[in-house]
């Protein structure tokens, strides 16, 4: 733990300058959104950089918080070895070993995470305890290190917090707000439709995508209660997409978008329903009443903040082993046992809880 001397010192510095590390995925930097927030609010006048993969700054740049974000592309960087990128690198580590920093903080729990956070030359260097670690080697890194007294994933990176004399506040939430262009372009593909549910079939991992054609029943049955329903979808999604749409036919609005779209679709969404993956998080950050489907993983530690929203799972002993293209007992009993009724139901509830009275 640093000592209240060294606090002192710390926050006495003018300007103290901090290097935030959490690279991703999407779901993940929503995660680290309020933590960053807290460290913001106990030293405004700090310098605070924050080391993201350049495919996710969009979710910090829609987030207002007052950072400067460090975009990096580590997947070319492994990909595409030669002269070139060595050179990148190269420049890169030389900038961050420079910029004197005070304080780096990892949120991500990986080698190359706590690496550069040891690379950027910090003093302070803090992350979790060894056996919080995805991997534990990391620790060698850190100079203060953590073990999380709570569940939440959210409140997990908040207690990182705490060796900076910081005590977490659980109510701290940093809403995404779409730009207007995004909020127009969505306008253009609901052509007129408003009070609407948004489905979301993908989830990144095989393991965690309920059946599409499940979702399309799903979709049919909320129509039938005059809501009306949307689909949106990412990357390599198309064929979930499409089954979905055939089993629930015409009735059904398919709107793809970009980040700054999904929150724009979020923000007037009587509904999200989707499993443990990011889009689940951007809803869950915009406000948006959510029905998550969870099977592999833990919603303990990954589902929904507020405790108005629902998530349907079966608690099965095996769960949760975070496998992400197959079932280790080859039953799939997580996902696969996981029926319309019970995720209908929980929409019902939902909405009602929200104060819309499905039919």
């Amino acid at each position: 733990m640093i000592t209240t001397a060294k606090l002192e010192s710390l926050k006495a510095a003018r300007p103290s300058r901090f290097l935030v590390v959490k690279f991703g995925s999407l779901g993940d930097v929503v995660h680290c959104l309020p933590s960053v927030a807290q460290l913001r609010n106990t030293f405004p006048d700090a310098e605070i950089d924050w080391l993201i993969e350049r495919k996710n700054k969009t979710v910090v740049e829609l987030s207002g918080l007052d950072v400067r974000l460090v975009p990096i592309d580590t997947y070319q960087w492994r990909n595409s070895p030669g002269i070139g990128s060595a050179k990148e690198i190269a420049e890169f580590v030389w900038a961050l070993r420079t910029d004197g920093y005070d304080c780096a903080i990892d949120f991500q729990g990986l080698l190359k995470s706590a690496f550069f956070g040891y690379l950027s030359g910090a003093p302070i260097r803090i992350g979790w305890e060894r056996d919080f670690l995805r991997e534990s080697v990391s620790r060698f890194f850190y100079t203060e290190v953590v073990l999380p007294r709570r569940i939440h994933i959210i409140d997990q990176q908040m207690e990182l917090l705490r060796p900076l004399g910081i005590e977490p506040h659980w109510e701290t939430e940093v809403p995404l707000k779409a730009p207007e262009a995004a909020k127009k372009s969505v306008q253009r593909k609901l052509n007129g439709m408003k009070d609407y549910v948004v489905i979301n079939p993908g989830g990144n991992w095989p393991t965690k995508c309920w059946d599409p054609e499940r979702y399309g029943e799903l979709a049919q049955r909320l129509i039938g209660d005059g809501l009306p329903v949307t689909v949106t979808w990412g990357p390599g999604e198309d064929e979930l997409v499409n089954k979905l749409v055939r089993k629930a036919g015409s009735g059904v609005r398919q709107v793809p978008t970009n980040l700054e779209e999904l929150v724009a679709l979020c923000e007037n969404a009587k509904l999200f329903v989707g499993g443990d993956t990011g889009p689940m998080h951007f809803a869950a950050a915009v406000g948006t009443p959510i029905v998550s489907i969870f099977g592999p993983t833990s919603s303990d530690r990954n589902g929904p903040f507020r405790r108005e929203d629902v998530v349907v799972e079966r608690r099965l002993p095996c769960r949760p082993c975070y496998e992400r293209s197959r079932c280790p007992l080859e039953h799939w009993e997580c996902i696969v046992d996981i029926t319309v009724d019970h995720v209908y139901e929980a929409c019902r509830k939902r909405l009602a809880l929200a104060g819309t009275n499905p039919v």
